[in-house]
């Protein structure tokens, strides 16, 4: 049957008519926070940005230009989550928005399901619980507003809304003008605050996204010539043989859940021993063992929710939900007598645990007091002294011993006999601080020559390698005497450190594995080109 006949189309219609789609504007409150922080990078008129949004509903206001309407597909962020109760008493549910283009999470005092239209503002946030727009930035205008100081408060009063004033400018501030608090304080007198940057973004026009590697390094160990490497989302596991020579890389499946997020620092830990590894991952255990023929076999161990972990003498122990446990290959957990441990930390022969006196969800006084225990393998305790303790405490293992710093410049070394000795303070303020071999290594900001530390870890600014090689260093450092192993630029406030029977520093970030040498270079491992599937 032939359909071509005058009846089948309109005779009076234009065959070219196509209706032009218009493009896909979104406006963004950038504030001055998120740039400073780098949760964004500062936005430039004609770059392409990814920015991680959140959805506030407010009443309509066509004076105010952050405002829109838009329409999106409203679902819970979370199955079966109760609304969050503020200090009012008023009730919050938290739901994921997704547009045309965008996503967004949003809270709103009701809920919200399916099909919806929303008035309100869309916020650039954290990356961590939010969602996501790509697009080229078309307009940046700076937010600046008026701002007096309370004397009573010693604060400086919000801008008003109708008090923002908008200028165009070609790129972001990367830092923020804010008053300091004055002393005196004149009554009355109003000081320019710069709030933020308003941005549109045209999704339609944005550089296509990078694709992910095939594994993005989280958390890494090592024994045996042997290096295991646990992907930070993905449930994927690279098994690397003679990592300085060959390099033959296999990847492993595991049975886990993928991350939604990239967290930071990444989820889970491995504890690599002569017969395969331990995956510590969020919510169970994974014990991995080769057999004689290369193939990995995987056993799931279930012990609640976990919270810190340390390897010794072919053993584990664990902090989980459960309680404290020693992991032995081949053997059932064996429960350790202690109800949890803060933190813990191997030694030759055993384990040196930090036990709060009190539940730290309960109340303290400030500082918190903490008992030191030793764990021997066979799961005898024996307690030590106990130790007032300032959060964040930072804990390093270093062969036979366990540092610990405190935001009081609580600085002590403790024994496998539960003695403490004290060490200097460190020369500088650690984002992250771990343990590997007989060594300290901490990751910290790059110095500018100023206060007490001058270029440490460096002698002068000659010394210093170029950003462009990494925003942050690793050091690695004798725990004695702090004195300076090594020194590099890294990419990554947080990595992952181990170190081989060889004395060789193996470093994984988000970007790859690296072989920290001497000289403080970071030499990139490929592990991308040998990788082969089972």
């Amino acid at each position: 049957m032939s359909f071509d006949n005058e009846h089948s189309r309109p005779q009076d219609l234009e065959t070219s008519s196509v209706v032009p789609t218009p493009r896909r504007l979104l406006t963004v409150v950038v504030d001055g926070w998120v740039v400073e922080d780098r949760s964004i990078v500062p936005p430039k008129v004609g770059n392409t940005v990814s920015v991680a949004l959140q959805f506030h509903r407010y009443t309509p206001d066509p004076a105010d230009p952050r405002t829109c309407t838009v329409r999106a597909w409203a679902q819970p962020l979370e199955a079966d989550a109760p609304p969050i109760v503020d200090s009012d008493g008023r009730w919050w549910w938290t739901m994921m928005l997704r547009g045309d283009g965008w996503s967004a999470v949003c809270q709103s005092e009701r809920p919200l399901i399916e099909h919806v239209e929303v008035t309100g503002m869309f916020f650039a946030h954290t990356e961590r619980g939010s969602g996501t727009a790509r697009g080229l930035v078309r307009r940046v205008q700076l937010m600046t507003g008026e701002t007096t100081f309370d004397p009573h408060t010693r604060s400086w009063a919000a801008v008003a809304d109708e008090d923002i004033r908008y200028t165009d400018i070609d790129a972001s501030p990367r830092w923020f003008e804010r008053p300091d608090p004055p002393d005196p304080p004149p009554a009355g007198h109003g000081v320019v605050h710069q709030l933020g940057v308003l941005i549109e973004l045209d999704l339609d026009a944005a550089e296509p996204a990078s694709l992910r590697p095939r594994v993005r390094p989280g958390v890494i160990s090592s024994h045996g010539g042997m290096l295991w490497v646990l992907d930070r989302q993905l449930p994927v596991l690279l098994q690397i043989d003679d990592p300085a020579g060959t390099a033959a890389v296999t990847e492993h499946l595991l049975p886990l859940s993928i991350a939604a997020t990239a967290g930071s620092p990444p989820r889970g830990q491995v504890v690599a021993d002569a017969s395969g590894c331990w995956i510590v991952a969020e919510q169970t255990v994974l014990r991995c063992t080769l057999d004689m023929a290369g193939a990995l076999e995987v056993h799931r161990i279930d012990l609640g929710h976990r919270m810190a972990a340390a390897a010794a003498c072919g053993s584990v122990l664990l902090t989980a939900g459960a309680g404290v446990f020693l992991l032995h290959p081949d053997i059932e957990p064996l429960r350790v007598e202690l109800p949890t441990a803060r933190w813990v930390a191997a030694t030759a022969e055993g384990f040196i645990a930090v036990v709060p006196t009190v539940p730290e969800g309960g109340a303290a006084a400030f500082p918190r007091t903490y008992r030191m225990v030793r764990i021997d393998v066979d799961g005898t305790v024996t307690d030590g002294p106990q130790m007032p303790l300032s959060f964040p405490v930072r804990v390093g293992s270093t062969g036979d011993r366990m540092a610990i710093y405190d935001r009081r410049s609580v600085a002590v070394s403790i024994g496998a006999d539960l003695t403490s000795t004290p060490v200097p303070a460190l020369p500088a303020r650690p984002l992250m601080l771990g343990g590997a071999g007989d060594y300290l290594w901490m990751t910290t900001h790059r110095p500018d020559g100023t206060g007490k530390t001058g270029w440490w870890p460096f002698n002068s600014p000659h010394e210093l390698p170029a950003r462009e090689h990494g925003r942050w260093l690793l050091v690695l450092l004798d725990p004695a005497t702090h004195r300076v192993v090594a020194a590099a630029a890294i990419d990554d406030p947080e990595p992952a450190v181990t170190i081989d029977e060889q004395k060789r520093v193996w470093v994984a970030t988000a970007r790859g594995v690296y072989l920290l040498d001497p000289a403080g270079t970071l030499v990139e491992l490929d592990i991308a080109a040998p990788l082969r599937t089972e």
